[in-house]
């Protein structure tokens, strides 16, 4: 089927035209049978189940595009933020142009938020999790998503993310919302199909051969995808006695061939001593794009390493790179100038990185919750065929590719042969039964999606959890039973309010009946679903708040505080046997708090005052305090590594998870009415933790979010962050570290934040700035600048003009807009983004005049002279 027959349903020829450019000029097979056959362009679910390389992802793109065509909006689910970014930039490197507005919603894209919120998107790509939080925040926008594209389905297995993924689909299923979704390696597809209400189209022909196989003593034994067909073939023999010797030799063979080698590893530490290894026995032409590129970021252990491997075409792929460093790695083995890459599989299994041969290891960690602990185990089938459809991908150019297990004896090549190359998928596995329920509960109230315990109870009996199979127990009575017990310990901590028929509060005694009670999320409840945060760190985080507003608290205890929460999941900082066994990081916290009062029940106390040596895990979160706590003094990231034996990427995630904590903290705070003050000390820590920076160069990095630490730190020691010595200095001197328009942004914020602070001159003082003519109900003036504005943020602008200067409380301008007319939640902030973003499209200083007083109101940051109200004349009757 050729591109250009899309005309037919529906699509442009300006698009199609595109995507044959892009992807070539027909369709894989699996994509017309996707459009023939199984209605892509419908309105019925869809479940595609297909190797990798197949096109699975672009039968989703077509549809979403399909989707936006008719004038609706779309949402692309990705498990991982490297995913969603990639995803992103494809998007917006086709579609933008074309018009198509497209968002990207995850963790580190909280700007994108906002047109979540007020539905300026067409397409939001986005990570599971944090579509479920948008959601709960917003609920209203679930109904007008009209597609969902779920990839990697597989997902749903996950112990520790297939609750929250099961619940949502779980959710948009009910609410009728069309889903297509995609997977690779789906054991019992058929299962998944019928729960998801969805045909199943199922195929298992690859673009390009894939032969997966057993490597032992320098044979290659293989079975091919496609064909079944077994063989055999000769490579190279190693003399080495372990199983690494074989894959360095045969590596060396291959890449000197020509033939770039994906190796994946189970841990970050033999990635990086892996490519290091190898780099010494290679002789491969220097990786120079790579290796430049790599020289114009800051100095990090990683950074430094890659510099050195990659003179011999090797690199490594792990958590331990900060993003921008896996970028450069990704696009440099993607162009070919990197031949061997090393990678950890949980950041390389979903990114597209064709390559000809896959080495793939068997083990893997896994974090036992309820031992502590990690412990090696082997790896699914699922994830076998995961990394081995690296190789041979479409478009790769090899005829064919190799999945290469290695062997150490006779008895390891048969047991693998059995177990991988003709093993079996294993089914998806939902968790929903496994969890406790509780977290999952305050989710579905806090969203208004369920207001009663029968709303529950159907809700529960219509997951994947709940289908009935032979050895399935969590069903009927038994979900009656354990949502019983979870809502009831839900309204004891007082997440969740219940009640009567009267509407009075009720109270939980023991063996009062739940049924017939109203259901509601508290404030305390709807900022833990907003926030994604667990109950149970909730109310650590609680304790910690109510013990802290009204004491002198610090850095370090804070972050303790948070790094000792559940949902830290702190385990990526490594920890050694002597770092735990010196005592060091104990000790070094014991100094630095010495001076600091004990009696507080919080856990820096819990620890001075105990002589006992802490667990494991805790060391490991003071070990995160400390460094972090440097971190944001704005020591250096390559002294931080070298400090505490940490790499930059390490730090780099730490500080993410902790920056998010933080900024629940805050928000339960505000939950808590707790002093406004306190709560917004909370969020500019949060933000500190993020950035990595001192109080000092706040105010610069929220103007320009995007500008790197390095060059924040390059401003201070100019002396260049404060309003006055940037309205003084010239542009040219900013450039030196910002792009022009980013010194316009920032000399733009100086101007404003001194007109706003300085007392006008008499000639100042009597010139109106802002002219608005009653007259003329769709613009106003600034400046001799006419700027066109819709009816609401005329209405705003023109609330805040009659008290220049003075905050306007949102009740009064709520008021003077809607009148008794109920609008939804934070209108009045995103009519203020939209005007300041309207205000800023004519001047960037213009939108300094709009200013927002926390808890409070807005603010015209313009003197009585300067705003000049032009009333509409009354007509006599």
């Amino acid at each position: 089927m050729k591109m250009q027959e899309l005309a037919g349903y529906g699509i442009p020829t300006a698009l199609s035209t595109q995507w044959q450019e892009q992807q070539g000029p027909g369709l894989l097979p699996l994509q017309e049978q996707a459009i023939r056959k199984y209605d892509l362009f419908g309105t019925d679910n869809l479940l595609v189940q297909a190797p990798t390389s197949s096109g699975k992802t672009f039968i989703g793109e077509m549809a979403a595009a399909h989707t936006v065509l008719q004038g609706r909006r779309v949402v692309f689910l990705v498990p991982l933020k490297a995913l969603a970014e990639e995803k992103y930039q494809d998007f917006q490197k086709k579609y933008a142009a074309y018009g198509m507005r497209v968002i990207v919603c995850t963790r580190d894209h909280r700007n994108f938020d906002l047109a979540f919120k007020g539905g300026d998107f067409d397409i939001a790509v986005a990570v599971y999790e944090k579509f479920e939080r948008l959601i709960v925040s917003y609920p209203e926008r679930l109904h007008e998503i009209a597609l969902v594209v779920a990839d990697e389905l597989e997902i749903l297995s996950d112990p520790e993310r297939g609750v929250t993924i099961e619940l949502l689909l779980t959710r948009l299923l009910i609410i009728g919302t069309r889903l297509i979704g995609l997977s690779a390696v789906l054991g019992e597809a058929e299962q998944l199909a019928s729960w998801l209400k969805a045909r199943l189209l199922e195929q298992d022909r690859r673009p390009r051969e894939l032969r997966y196989g057993v490597l032992h003593e320098g044979q290659y034994r293989y079975c091919g995808h496609n064909d079944h067909s077994e063989g055999k073939e000769e490579l190279e023999m190693s003399h080495g006695e372990t199983t690494w010797s074989e894959v360095m030799t045969n590596v060396r063979l291959l890449a000197e061939q020509g033939e770039p080698c994906l190796i994946f590893v189970k841990a970050r530490r033999e990635a990086w001593r892996g490519a290091e290894a190898l780099s010494r026995r290679v002789s491969l032409a220097a990786a120079s794009t790579c290796i430049d590129a790599l020289r114009a970021l800051p100095p990090t252990r990683s950074r430094n390493l890659l510099l050195r491997i990659c003179e011999t075409g090797t690199a490594f792929h792990s958590a331990d790179l900060l993003p921008e460093e896996r970028r450069i790695v990704e696009t440099a083995f993607r162009s070919g100038e990197i031949k061997i890459l090393v990678a950890t599989y949980t950041l390389a299994a979903g990114m597209n990185l064709p390559v000809r041969n896959v080495f793939v290891s068997t083990d893997k960690w896994i974090y036992d919750p309820d031992l502590d602990l990690p412990w090696r185990s082997p790896i699914t089938q699922g994830e076998f065929e995961n990394m081995s459809g690296r190789a041979g991908r479409y478009g790769s150019g090899s005829e064919y590719g190799r999945a290469i297990l290695v062997a150490a004896s006779p008895l390891e090549r048969d047991a693998l042969w059995q177990r991988y190359v003709k093993g079996q998928r294993d089914a998806i596995a939902p968790r929903i039964a496994q969890s406790t329920l509780d977290d999952s509960i305050v989710q579905l109230v806090a969203s208004r999606y369920c207001k009663s315990m029968g709303d529950l109870e159907a809700f529960f009996n219509q997951s994947l959890s709940a289908q009935p199979t032979p050895t399935n127990r969590f069903i009927g009575e038994e979900i009656h039973f354990r949502l019983s017990a979870a809502l009831r310990r839900c309204i004891e901590i007082g997440a969740v309010q219940a009640c009567d028929a009267d509407a009075a509060l009720f109270s939980i005694t023991p063996g009062s009946a739940l049924e017939g009670l109203s259901l509601s999320a508290s404030p305390f409840g709807r900022t833990i679903a907003a926030k994604g945060l667990s109950l149970a760190s909730a109310r650590m985080l609680r304790h910690w708040l109510r013990l802290s507003e009204n004491r002198e608290w610090y850095p370090l205890d804070f972050l303790l505080s948070l790094a000792m929460l559940p949902d830290a999941r702190l385990r990526q900082v490594t920890l050694t046997r002597r770092e735990y066994e010196s005592g060091v990081y104990v000790k070094q916290m014991k100094e630095q708090s010495a001076a600091r009062e004990l009696h507080t029940d919080i856990p820096i106390n819990r620890f001075r005052n105990c002589r006992l040596m802490p667990y494991y895990d805790e060391v490991r979160a003071i070990k995160t305090a400390l460094f972090l706590e440097c971190w944001m003094e704005e020591t250096s990231m390559e002294d931080i590594e070298n400090t505490y034996d940490v790499s930059a990427g390490q730090i780099r995630t730490a500080a993410d998870t902790l920056a998010w904590l933080a900024d629940g903290a805050a928000a339960l705070a505000d939950a808590q009415n707790l002093a406004p003050s306190f709560a917004e000390a909370l969020r500019r820590f949060s933000e500190r933790i993020n950035l990595g920076i001192g109080n000092a160069l706040l105010e610069v990095a929220r103007v320009l979010p995007t500008l790197p630490r390095s060059a924040l730190f390059a401003l201070d020691k100019a002396e260049l962050i404060h309003p006055n010595r940037l309205k003084q200095v010239e542009s040219t001197v900013l450039e030196q570290w910002l792009s022009p328009s980013q010194a316009a942004a920032l000399k733009a914020w100086a101007a404003a934040q001194d007109a706003s602070e300085q007392e006008d001159t008499p000639a100042q003082h009597n010139t109106p700035i802002l002219i608005i003519d009653e007259r003329r109900p769709d613009s106003i003036c600034i400046k001799d600048s006419k700027i066109a504005l819709q009816k609401k943020q005329y209405q705003l602008i023109l609330a805040l003009a009659e008290h220049p200067g003075e905050c306007v409380a949102y009740e009064d301008i709520y008021h003077q807009i809607w009148g008794d007319i109920i609008v939804e939640d934070n209108q009045l902030h995103y009519q203020k983004r939209i005007l300041t973003q309207r205000l800023a499209e004519v001047d960037p200083s213009f939108a300094a005049y709009i200013g927002t007083i926390p808890k409070h109101g807005f603010v015209l940051k313009l003197k009585a002279a300067q705003v000049s109200i032009i009333k509409k004349k009354s007509h006599a009757a």
